[in-house]
């Protein structure tokens, strides 16, 4: 299982994020200097891999603390909605605060984490990658949910107010087409942040199958964390 690049000078196998052959420094690749945020969010959604590799082979990871810091924000408040959907009672105050602990955190510690484990896993498999291309990848890849949370949330405080996010009363009581349609975009937006994940992981391996089983699993186990947390805090 390989990703390389191959030295056109020489024959040289290189990693794919190496910008200059090892063995005779020749140039491998056009540079890659910096991300452009708007232009990579566009990109991700109809060349995913391509956008990705040029993520990785980015020497300035500049706007991966920003993705990751809104994407936090929109955890926290898929959280906020999910512990409110559980208080069935309705005898639960919660906050973003309370959303921020059971989404956002853990979040913002999962990804890095998997992100280690894919290269520990990547190295084991001959594959040389390193874990900052790793974790600016995996942050990308919720690009949907930020979009999500800069278009729809918006539009989620102008027809439901808080009533959006306390399920007091539910918005699919108050308005209940408009509630569904919404809904639906988030669910459609949070797969959409899925397949990213694994076409992340593909962008480092070239290898179908290890990427949508390991993508697939990141993935999956980071969103049974924080639907586990939503409701144990509930």
């Amino acid at each position: 299982m390989k990703n390389v690049l191959i030295c056109g000078n020489c024959g040289k196998e290189n990693p794919f994020h190496q910008l200059t052959c090892s063995e005779c420094k020749s140039f491998l690749r056009a540079r890659v200097v910096n991300i452009d945020f708007w232009d990579t969010l566009w990109k991700l959604f109809y060349s995913p891999v391509k956008t990705a590799q040029n993520i990785i082979q980015a020497e300035n990871k500049n706007f991966v603390a920003t993705c990751a810091i809104i994407t936090a924000i929109k955890f926290s408040l898929i959280s906020l909605i999910l512990m409110n959907a559980f208080n069935t009672e309705g005898n639960g105050s919660y906050t973003f605060i309370n959303g921020f602990i059971s989404g956002g955190i853990p979040f913002l510690v999962s990804v890095p984490i998997f992100a280690l484990l894919i290269t520990i896993l990547n190295k084991k498999n001959g594959i040389q990658s390193r874990i900052g291309d790793a974790i600016s990848i995996y942050f990308f890849s919720f690009t949907p949910l930020i979009m999500a949370l800069l278009v729809l949330t918006p539009i989620q405080f102008a027809l439901f107010g808080e009533y959006w996010f306390t399920f007091n009363p539910s918005p699919f009581i108050m308005k209940p087409q408009a509630a569904l349609v919404i809904f639906i975009i988030e669910i459609l937006m949070y797969l959409w942040s899925g397949f990213l994940f694994v076409t992340s992981t593909y962008a480092q391996t070239k290898n179908l199958i290890y990427s949508l089983a390991l993508g697939l699993i990141g993935f999956s186990g980071l969103t049974i964390l924080i639907v586990y947390l939503s409701a144990f805090i509930n």
